[in-house]
């Protein structure tokens, strides 16, 4: 009797051991297994390291990455656009003056002064040197022409300049002084307008050489004529002239 209890005891406890895992919601534990070192946690330490800088080096170079990548290239020098770029000509910074006093300004009245005086001179000078001489008359003809500019030169040097609203329609004496007997050369430089429309203008230049006798003074007579109809008649019926003319007359008169 005994041994069948004993028996049955056991039969009851292995069919309680074998319904046990079939009780949804409960695991059975998984066996422990021995603790591995983990990847990821490795290979980030592994970048951290190489990002660090270097002591004692260049920061700029440590964080390009490892050693064996070598030294970063050298930063270009960026040029300058050549619309930015200074001129040659353009002095230094360096090359201006510091704390250098300026130099006094010219006295403009008292050399106008002595350029008035020293002509005075030239000219005295020349009339005691040349007993010959050489006077100039102008005059002008042409009822509707206006002079707008109007100079008389004598060897290439101006010895006489119109002044504004000049008008010679009876004989001026515009320049008598004493020269060097021989040849010279004596000019007209005109610019004229019509007085019936100031658009129509003209320029004129003439040179006529001149004898000058020893101990002699010579006249000479400039006529400066303009009988044009440019301005009256090419605006009506597309036709007009211009009609210019300068004439010189010289003479010995003592």
């Amino acid at each position: 009797m005994r041994k069948r209890l004993v028996l049955l005891a056991f039969v009851a406890a292995v069919s309680l051991v074998s319904a046990a895992p079939a009780q949804p919601g409960k695991k059975a534990p998984a066996p422990k297994e021995e603790a591995k070192p983990d990847a990821s946690k490795a290979a980030k330490a592994e970048l951290d390291k190489a990002d660090k800088p270097i002591a004692g080096g260049d920061a700029d170079a440590a964080s390009t990455g490892p050693d064996d990548l070598g030294a970063p290239p050298p930063k270009t020098v960026t040029e300058q656009k050549p619309e930015q770029k200074p001129s040659p000509l353009t002095p230094k910074p360096e090359e201006f003056p510091s704390g250098v006093a300026k130099p006094p300004a010219f006295e403009y009245d008292k050399l106008l002064g002595d350029i008035a005086a020293l002509r005075s001179r030239v000219a005295a000078l020349t009339t005691t040197l040349f007993a010959s001489k050489l006077r100039v008359v102008v005059e002008t003809k042409g009822d509707d022409a206006r002079l707008a500019s109007f100079n008389i030169t004598l060897d290439d040097g101006v010895v006489f300049t119109a002044p504004a609203r000049f008008s010679a329609e009876d004989e001026r004496t515009v320049y008598e002084h004493a020269v060097a007997p021989g040849h010279h050369v004596v000019g007209v430089e005109i610019e004229r307008y019509d007085a019936r429309n100031k658009e129509y203008r003209t320029w004129q230049s003439s040179r006529f050489s001149v004898v000058i006798p020893e101990n002699k003074l010579v006249h000479a007579h400039l006529v400066v004529v303009d009988d044009s109809d440019m301005a009256d008649d090419f605006p009506s019926d597309a036709d007009g002239e211009y009609d210019l003319r300068v004439k010189l007359r010289a003479r010995v008169v003592q």
